[in-house]
């Protein structure tokens, strides 16, 4: 009987990793990935669709658009000529990879911007449990199981951020951004990331706007109302709050789902396998401002 209820759940975890690896060798993917000017990468997760939500409404009013596909992976699919191209990259779709499968390079970003979001692992591993087991329904263990997974968990996380902070301070167009600073205060850290864009003549009034339109309670009420037809803001299950895209967005939330020794663990291997320059070797972060080590200029 177990055996059966694992049963869907790996066949949609099948479905899932065919789609994305088609995907991702599809000369069209490629092709944008190549002409775009800058790519936003990030493991799932992170606060991801936010940030892409929040800079899509920033260059649609600087473009003067006002039919916009505001989930698009290439921001507003190359229509504003005099705006750099931003395109939102799955970068290697580690999320379903094992630590030692990841790839090690990320050489072939040498000519482009790269923006990485990055966010708490304690946070990012509990969101894509609920990812996994009420959107995706690929998955059908416990949190605390998952926790160990080899692919797709901590482990997996932790292994690309490292390699990130290997590799991130050596191309030439590299910024860090962390979900935690974005969170604390979402203007600055969008007009920073438009300026490392190229983006120089952004107003007040325009940062603002983005991040009143991206902001939870906005986001949240556009997923109930199925405001957009992408699949990518919509609840699985309306009536179950954790099958939501716009789940939570809480800093240090996995607290409320993860028992002290299994806190105590993922702890312990972050302080014993993450770059400390990342700034999430403790519970509490003294600083929300980017590590020096791992910031280059634009």
């Amino acid at each position: 009987m177990r055996l059966l209820r694992r049963l869907a759940p790996a066949q949609r975890e099948l479905a899932i990793r065919l789609r994305l690896m088609r995907s991702a060798l599809s000369p069209r993917t490629r092709r944008a990935e190549r002409r775009a000017d800058v790519l936003l990468v990030s493991y799932p997760k992170c606060g991801r669709t936010w940030l892409t939500m929040m800079l899509s409404h920033a260059l649609a009013r600087l473009a003067g658009l006002d039919d916009v596909d505001y989930l698009t992976t290439d921001l507003l699919d190359g229509r504003a000529e005099r705006l750099p191209r931003i395109r939102v990259s799955h970068d290697d779709n580690p999320h379903w990879k094992s630590a030692r499968a990841l790839s090690r390079s990320k050489q072939r970003y040498r000519d482009q911007g790269v923006v990485l979001l990055v966010r708490d692992p304690r946070d990012v591993v509990v969101s894509m449990y609920f990812e996994r087991t009420r959107r995706e329904r690929a998955y059908a263990g416990t949190l605390a199981e998952f926790l160990h997974e080899r692919r797709g968990s901590l482990d997996t996380i932790l292994a690309y951020y490292g390699i990130w902070a290997e590799q991130g301070p050596r191309l030439p167009h590299f910024l860090l951004v962390r979900y935690e600073e974005l969170r604390a205060d979402p203007g600055a850290g969008l007009e920073r990331i438009l300026a490392f864009a190229g983006v120089a003549d952004v107003t007040v009034a325009e940062i603002e706007a983005a991040v009143a339109f991206a902001s939870f309670e906005n986001m949240r009420a556009m997923e109930q109302g199925q405001v957009f037809a992408s699949g990518r803001l919509r609840p699985r299950d309306p009536a179950d709050v954790e099958s939501y895209k716009t789940r939570r967005g809480k800093v240090g939330g996995y607290v409320d789902y993860l028992q002290p020794d299994e806190i105590a663990w993922m702890e312990q291997r972050i302080r014993s396998t993450l770059d400390p320059a990342f700034g999430y070797g403790s519970p509490a972060h003294a600083s929300l401002e980017p590590p020096a080590s791992l910031r280059t200029a634009p």
